[in-house]
Protein backbone atom coordinates (compact mmCIF):
# COMPACT_ATOMS: atom_id res chain seq x y z
CA UNK A 1 0.00 0.00 0.00
CA UNK A 2 2.73 2.55 0.74
CA UNK A 3 4.09 1.77 -2.72
CA UNK A 4 1.33 2.57 -4.61
CA UNK A 5 0.66 5.57 -2.67
CA UNK A 6 3.93 6.49 -3.21
CA UNK A 7 3.89 6.28 -6.95
CA UNK A 8 0.38 7.88 -6.75
CA UNK A 9 1.78 10.72 -5.36
CA UNK A 10 4.51 11.22 -8.02
CA UNK A 11 2.43 10.40 -10.97
CA UNK A 12 0.25 13.51 -9.37
CA UNK A 13 3.20 15.83 -8.95
CA UNK A 14 4.42 15.43 -12.47
CA UNK A 15 0.92 16.14 -13.60
CA UNK A 16 0.04 19.07 -11.89
CA UNK A 17 1.86 22.27 -11.21
CA UNK A 18 0.50 23.22 -7.87
CA UNK A 19 1.08 21.06 -4.75
CA UNK A 20 -0.95 18.20 -4.26
CA UNK A 21 -1.08 16.58 -1.06
CA UNK A 22 -2.34 12.82 -0.27
CA UNK A 23 -3.75 11.55 3.14
CA UNK A 24 -2.57 8.01 4.38
CA UNK A 25 -3.69 6.47 6.88
CA UNK A 26 -0.76 4.38 8.10
CA UNK A 27 -1.88 3.63 11.15
CA UNK A 28 -5.22 2.38 11.35
CA UNK A 29 -6.20 4.57 14.23
CA UNK A 30 -4.20 7.39 12.84
CA UNK A 31 -2.23 7.81 16.07
CA UNK A 32 -6.00 8.85 16.99
CA UNK A 33 -6.66 7.91 20.88
CA UNK A 34 -9.99 6.60 22.85
CA UNK A 35 -9.55 11.01 24.34
CA UNK A 36 -9.98 12.24 21.00
CA UNK A 37 -12.31 13.68 19.17
CA UNK A 38 -12.28 11.40 16.02
CA UNK A 39 -14.99 13.56 14.28
CA UNK A 40 -13.51 16.86 14.80
CA UNK A 41 -9.21 15.46 14.06
CA UNK A 42 -10.59 13.51 11.07
CA UNK A 43 -12.57 15.96 9.34
CA UNK A 44 -9.95 18.36 8.22
CA UNK A 45 -7.95 15.42 6.95
CA UNK A 46 -11.34 14.62 4.94
CA UNK A 47 -11.51 17.63 3.20
CA UNK A 48 -10.23 16.01 -0.58
CA UNK A 49 -11.43 16.38 -3.89
CA UNK A 50 -11.03 12.59 -4.31
CA UNK A 51 -11.28 10.30 -2.05
CA UNK A 52 -9.14 6.40 -2.76
CA UNK A 53 -10.71 3.94 -0.09
CA UNK A 54 -9.05 0.77 -0.31
CA UNK A 55 -11.89 -1.82 -0.09
CA UNK A 56 -11.72 -5.25 0.72
CA UNK A 57 -13.75 -7.78 2.41
CA UNK A 58 -12.48 -6.89 6.21
CA UNK A 59 -12.78 -2.87 5.04
CA UNK A 60 -16.94 -3.66 4.12
CA UNK A 61 -17.58 -3.80 7.87
CA UNK A 62 -19.84 -1.58 9.49
CA UNK A 63 -18.37 -1.53 12.70
CA UNK A 64 -14.32 -1.06 11.66
CA UNK A 65 -12.97 2.52 12.12
CA UNK A 66 -12.00 3.09 8.30
CA UNK A 67 -16.06 2.44 7.18
CA UNK A 68 -17.30 4.74 10.04
CA UNK A 69 -14.75 7.55 10.17
CA UNK A 70 -13.32 7.66 6.84
CA UNK A 71 -15.61 6.13 4.03
CA UNK A 72 -19.28 6.75 5.22
CA UNK A 73 -17.78 10.18 7.11
CA UNK A 74 -16.26 11.43 3.63
CA UNK A 75 -19.11 10.52 1.56
CA UNK A 76 -21.34 12.78 3.69
CA UNK A 77 -19.00 15.29 3.64
CA UNK A 78 -18.40 15.31 0.07
CA UNK A 79 -22.56 15.50 -0.45
CA UNK A 80 -22.72 18.61 1.68
CA UNK A 81 -20.07 20.71 0.16
CA UNK A 82 -19.79 23.08 -2.42
CA UNK A 83 -18.61 20.24 -4.92
CA UNK A 84 -21.22 17.43 -3.75
CA UNK A 85 -20.59 13.93 -4.33
CA UNK A 86 -20.46 13.62 -8.01
CA UNK A 87 -18.65 16.65 -10.18
CA UNK A 88 -18.84 17.22 -13.80
CA UNK A 89 -15.87 16.73 -15.90
CA UNK A 90 -14.47 19.12 -18.32
CA UNK A 91 -15.60 16.31 -21.18
CA UNK A 92 -18.79 17.00 -19.81
CA UNK A 93 -19.42 13.22 -18.02
CA UNK A 94 -19.97 12.78 -14.16
CA UNK A 95 -17.75 10.96 -11.65
CA UNK A 96 -17.82 10.31 -8.28
CA UNK A 97 -15.28 12.22 -5.98
CA UNK A 98 -14.87 8.87 -4.61
CA UNK A 99 -12.17 5.95 -6.56
CA UNK A 100 -12.30 2.84 -4.50
CA UNK A 101 -9.21 0.57 -5.52
CA UNK A 102 -10.57 -2.95 -5.01
CA UNK A 103 -8.40 -5.40 -3.82
CA UNK A 104 -10.62 -8.46 -2.60
CA UNK A 105 -13.35 -9.85 -4.80
CA UNK A 106 -16.45 -8.64 -2.32
CA UNK A 107 -19.35 -10.99 -1.39
CA UNK A 108 -22.76 -9.13 -2.97
CA UNK A 109 -23.29 -7.77 0.47
CA UNK A 110 -20.09 -6.14 0.80
CA UNK A 111 -20.77 -4.27 -2.82
CA UNK A 112 -24.68 -3.89 -1.67
CA UNK A 113 -23.21 -1.90 0.73
CA UNK A 114 -20.86 0.19 -0.79
CA UNK A 115 -23.54 1.04 -3.14
CA UNK A 116 -25.60 2.00 -0.90
CA UNK A 117 -23.52 4.24 0.39
CA UNK A 118 -22.46 5.51 -2.70
CA UNK A 119 -25.72 6.02 -4.10
CA UNK A 120 -25.12 4.51 -7.11
CA UNK A 121 -23.02 1.61 -8.73
CA UNK A 122 -19.32 0.68 -7.19
CA UNK A 123 -17.03 1.96 -9.96
CA UNK A 124 -13.38 2.05 -9.75
CA UNK A 125 -9.74 0.18 -9.91
CA UNK A 126 -9.23 -3.19 -9.38
CA UNK A 127 -6.29 -5.05 -8.45
CA UNK A 128 -7.50 -8.14 -7.98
Amino acid sequence: MTEFVENLNRELEAAFKDEVSIYFDINPHDGLLETHDVDASLKEKLKCLVFIPVISRTYCDTRSFAWMNEFTAFVKQASEDRFGLKVKLADGNISSRVLPVRIHDLDADDTSLCESVLGGVLRGIEFI
